[in-house]
């Protein structure tokens, strides 16, 4: 029987939705602890144990890409099933690769099946609730997904103190136990037959079609992919540019990753108490004008400061940026799904496998452009960040369906 609101309020199902949509952080993060020791290994190299987190990176966009608008036309649960399954197994089969090419094929399937989580996630909450409803729901949902990357490396070192790499794998294989479960038992099927759209790749290019033309929806999508990348750059650069300027210790920047986490988790709370308040728009807009302003001030810091100057007032702007992440990542994401309502699944693949691909490919910028300054890695952020807030303000669509979800 598809879920009713009624019923919504009445169960604890976005608990579940919670479960499966946290897979990416889990299945990426928890595997980092385990990186040094696999280079130890025969067979396991350091250019193959780097693909084996780029492949699963990948495959985790693809996937959300390709689940999303399956789930329009089949149904949420058969996808999220398949999914969760696939994910369990493919853990197992990592726990027992014997080589690295093998591992490298093996976690590019496993992203793809933990994308179906997140993209299908997003959707079940549209197919329920709309407008600052709906938001709130992001918010909850973005509160605790973004615990996981502060969690999943000291989960994965709890594992690895009591055995290898592969028992990591096997702790994942135990995730995606939880996750059948939570699918099976906690959540419905959202969208009912009445409400789905037809399958085959002519119909699904049809709706990707019809909300890439869409320029209100377009207009989430970039700002979303602009900030994502913006705030890539920082997680794939920071550890390299603190320790190479300031001289920090690992165990220094574990504190100042973890501390920017967190600050981005509070935030996020913030958005899901007030968001009925102000609306998913306003709150979005203070995120992206706040990470914008906290990124031009950390370039100015980097060009004036000898050396990259204190390292307090470098920390302080960081926090700021990820902070702001809290507001304009779940606001965008409410937003999006709001103005591509009418194909959930394609718009919440469109959303954010995009978003994940341009974060992808934005996270080894300022390796290539240089990390022993922190002048090259200040400049990118303010550069997207900067420019996200232009697309923002100047990109004005006719029809806004901000303007629905405001109180």
């Amino acid at each position: 029987m598809p879920i009713t609101r009624s019923a919504a309020r009445a169960v604890p199902w976005l608990a579940a939705v919670v479960v499966v949509t946290g897979v990416g952080p889990l299945g990426t993060d928890t595997y980092l602890a385990a990186m040094p020791e696999m280079q130890r290994e025969p067979g396991h190299v350091e250019r193959r144990r780097a693909l084996t987190l780029t492949a699963f990176i990948v495959g985790s966009a693809l996937g959300q890409i390709g689940a999303g608008p399956v789930s329009d036309a089949r149904g949420r649960r058969p996808v999220l099933l398949v999914g969760t399954v696939a994910f369990t197994v493919l853990s197992l089969l990592s726990a027992f690769a014997p080589t690295g090419p093998t591992l490298v094929a093996i976690r590019l399937v496993q992203g793809l099946v933990a994308g179906f989580g997140v993209a299908v996630g997003r959707a079940c909450v549209s197919d329920v609730w709309h407008g600052p409803e709906a938001a709130q729901r992001f918010g909850t949902l973005a509160s605790i997904t973004f615990v996981a990357p502060v969690l999943a490396p000291a989960l994965g070192g709890v594992v690895l103190a009591h055995g290898t790499w592969r028992l990591v794998f096997g702790g994942l294989a135990l995730v995606g136990v939880l996750m059948v479960v939570a699918v099976l038992v906690g959540i419905p099927e959202t969208l009912p037959p009445e409400r789905r759209q037809a399958g085959g790749l002519a119909a699904t290019g049809r709706r990707m079609a019809d909300l890439a033309t869409d320029a209100p929806f377009m207009r989430h999508v970039v700002v979303q992919c602009l900030a994502t990348a913006g705030f890539f750059v920082y997680i794939g650069g920071s550890s390299f540019v603190l320790q190479h300027v300031y001289g920090i210790s690992e165990t220094t920047y574990s504190l100042v990753f973890a501390s920017n986490a967190v600050a981005m988790v509070l935030v996020t709370v913030l958005f899901r108490l007030t968001v009925r308040r102000f609306g998913p728009a306003r709150l979005r807009a203070t995120g992206v004008a706040v990470a914008a302003t906290a990124a031009t001030a950390l370039l100015v810091h980097a060009l004036t400061a000898p050396g990259g100057g204190s390292f307090a007032p470098t920390w302080v702007l960081l926090s700021v940026v990820t902070g702001a992440m809290g507001l304009s990542i779940p606001g965008t994401q409410a937003l999006a799904q709001e103005a591509g309502a009418r194909s959930a699944g394609t718009a919440s693949a469109l959303q954010g496998g995009l978003a994940f691909l341009v974060g992808a490919g934005s996270t080894p910028l300022t390796g290539l452009v240089g990390d022993r300054s922190l002048v090259p890695m200040a400049a990118l952020m303010c550069g997207l960040l900067l420019t996200s807030l232009v697309v923002l303000r100047v990109w004005r669509p006719v029809r806004q369906p901000e303007a629905v979800a405001a109180p």
